[in-house]
């Protein structure tokens, strides 16, 4: 059929009034708009499916797209750069390629066809699938801060709200007792036999209610504030029972302090409770010299006495703080009472001995479980502070004051020396010990002995904390260092008491300044020479600087000790100025010989140090030949000095140069 007899036949059937026929007509219509849409459909489909395999299976930029099944279109030139796209959904027509068959869908009885287009899958993007850009999230805002009474809320549920009011509590009841115990007695309210009575039932009526509430874990930090306020406020009765109303002897006193102290804290024991020990402690600390009237004997004593029973508490706990808090209780007390100078020295000295023996123990027995070894030791070092204020104060002698601070530094020295082991007392605790026995030993050399004696005693020490320090084991370093400090305030002291004077200036110095400084020149290079081989054992790799050290500090000690018998075997006169001279330049020049021939013996590293130990030696002496002796000798002791030194080098010149020849090979 033509196109014109198809195009009649449909207007025909359009002009068409028949009701059959404009039904079928509208029946072939709505086909082909089924059609349509279904085409459509499948259209999106195929789209859907290429996109989701293109986000599945990326590729990169520069790869070739890969090919679809079925039929492709026509390949598309490169595309220009262009911006990029925005993503959004658009339905378009899909112009048919070549070679696409045309094909009628039938629609009814009739030959109504409606060109259709198979679906075709669309063609990877040419510019990649979309990609956004990440975007940023926001810092997260700040958490606020929590309201007050948030945080009262967790103080509370952690107990620390409770702990709080109940050391206020235990403050505040403990200042009623003392109202009660001495500004009732002062203007006269009740009786005493009341005070002091009604003060003892309600310290035993405290600390009964908190044992019997102690007994649940829960409660334990209430009970704990009972207790301690029990405690503290019995030691302050019986301290108001003997310094007010003298109902107590001391003796007594003492006594009930120490059951009361060591007795009412073994609740603090058994609950390993340190606070309920310090909420003891601290109150006593403070209010017992107001009780007490003052600072006199029976306080010391009783502060003693009281740190004393409560030191059993403290073994094997890490209670520091409780420690701190003990050792102030009793030095405060002394150093206060030796400041007023009111009480005997003997007493005194006894005291701070006795407290000063307590804070090492009560540190010794601390140490293996404290974590704060460096605050035990300096807290016990603190408790020797009375001893030089009570040695100053001393009205019997020098020799008193030496011993009590002697004493003291022995108690350091032993309780450094005697606590070695792999479970005692830490290193450094130790270290500090020894240290402050140190220092204590300095302090009675300086009262023992006067400015002109002094460096006597310093240089004593040193030979004899030298040869000890091999035995020191760990100490031995401290024990060395300690030493070289001795040595060089002995040799500074020796150079101000007449060393200098002696070997420049002819006479103008006594007896006694050369005898002193003859013995220190002795004292001296006893030292020097302990103290260079110690230092040289501790490292061998600065052994030669070390003796050529000493070596020096040798020969400036050999010329004070030439000088020194020379000036007091001839009264100070120039001649025996200028022989000693010649003598110490002959001991010079007759060392460095000695050294340089037994060099020659040894080998390695010892010949080594002994040749260069030597060599200086020589050095030293020749510029003490020319720069001080050719100007201060006179007569035949320059011409000896010379034509010895002379012949000692000659001598040396042709030993060496024997040895050298006789090594030489033979040819």
């Amino acid at each position: 059929m033509s196109a014109r007899r198809r195009t009649a036949t449909l207007e025909g059937m359009t002009n068409n009034n028949d009701p059959a026929v404009a039904a079928a007509r509208l029946g072939d219509e709505l086909k082909s708009i089924a059609g349509r849409m279904s085409a459509v459909s499948a259209d999106f489909e195929a789209f859907t499916a290429a996109l989701a395999r293109e986000s599945e299976t990326p590729q990169d930029a520069d790869a070739p797209p890969v090919a679809a099944t079925g039929p492709q279109p026509a390949p598309q030139p490169e595309p220009q750069p262009q911006p990029e796209p925005q993503p959004q959904l658009q339905y378009a027509t899909v112009p048919p390629t070549v070679g696409t068959p045309f094909t009628r869908q039938p629609f009814g009885p009739q030959s109504y066809g409606v060109p259709s287009y198979a679906p075709q899958p669309y063609p990877p993007h040419p510019y990649g699938p979309p990609s956004y850009a990440p975007r940023p999230f926001p810092a997260p805002s700040a958490t606020p801060a929590p309201s007050l009474g948030k945080r009262l809320s967790d103080a509370a549920e952690r107990g620390l709200v409770g702990r709080v009011l109940a050391a206020v509590g235990v403050a505040i009841t403990l200042i009623g007792i003392v109202l009660l115990l001495v500004l009732a007695a002062q203007a006269g309210l009740l009786r005493p036999e009341l005070r002091v009575a009604g003060g003892a039932v309600f310290a035993a009526a405290l600390v009964a209610v908190g044992w019997r509430v102690g007994r649940r874990p829960e409660k334990r930090p209430g009970a704990v504030a009972l207790i301690a306020t029990g405690v503290a406020a019995a030691l302050l009765d019986v301290l108001a029972a003997t310094a007010i109303y003298g109902w107590l002897p001391e003796s007594a006193a003492l006594v009930a302090g120490a059951l009361i102290g060591g007795g009412g804290l073994w609740s603090a024991h058994r609950w390993d409770s340190q606070a309920l020990a310090l909420m003891v402690s601290v109150p006593l600390l403070v209010f017992a010299p107001v009780v007490a009237g003052g600072v006199d004997e029976l306080l010391v004593c009783f502060m003693l006495t009281y740190a004393a029973a409560t030191l059993w508490l403290q073994a094997g706990r890490d209670w520091t703080s409780l420690f701190v808090v003990n050792t102030v209780a009793t030095t405060l007390p002394m150093t206060v009472f030796v400041v007023i100078g009111d009480g005997p020295a003997w007493f005194l000295a006894v005291t701070a001995l006795t407290g000063l023996a307590l804070a090492l123990c009560s540190a010794i027995m601390l140490a293996p479980a404290s974590s704060r070894a460096v605050v035990l030791g300096l807290t016990s070092v603190a408790a020797a502070i009375p001893l030089p204020m009570i040695a100053g104060q001393w009205t019997a002698g020098a020799g008193s004051s030496t011993a009590v601070i002697g004493l003291g530094a022995v108690l350091f020295v032993v309780a450094a020396v005697a606590t070695r082991g792999p479970a005692s007392v830490p290193f450094v605790c130790r270290v500090v010990w020894l240290a402050a026995g140190a220092v204590l030993i300095s302090m009675a050399l300086g009262v023992a002995l006067d400015a002109s004696t002094i460096s006597l005693g310093f240089l004593a020490g040193a030979v004899i904390m030298g040869l000890a320090a091999r035995w020191a084991d760990d100490l031995r370093g401290a024990v060395r260092i300690a030493a070289t400090v001795f040595a060089g305030l002995g040799l500074s002291s020796l150079l101000e008491t007449g060393g200098a004077q002696q070997l420049l200036y002819p006479g103008g110095l006594s007896d006694s300044v050369h005898a002193t400084l003859l013995v220190g020149s002795l004292l001296g290079l006893a030292a020097t020479m302990v103290l260079a081989r110690e230092w040289g054992t501790a490292a061998p790799s600065r052994a030669q600087q070390i003796w050529l050290i000493g070596g020096l500090i040798g020969l400036w000690l050999t010329t004070e000790l030439c000088v020194g018998v020379a000036g007091v075997a001839t009264g100070g006169s120039t001649t025996g100025f200028r022989a000693g001279h010649l003598a110490a330049t002959l001991v010079w020049f007759g060392s460095a010989a000695a050294a340089l021939m037994w060099a020659r013996r040894l080998q390695g590293a010892s010949r080594t140090l002994t040749l260069a130990t030597g060599l200086s030696v020589i050095a030293a002496a020749v510029a003490k030949l020319f720069l001080f002796d050719l100007a201060a000798l006179d007569g035949m002791f320059r011409v000896i000095a010379f034509i010895v030194a002379g012949l000692v080098l000659l001598s040396l010149g042709v030993a060496y140069a024997q040895r050298f020849t006789s090594e030489e090979p033979t040819h």
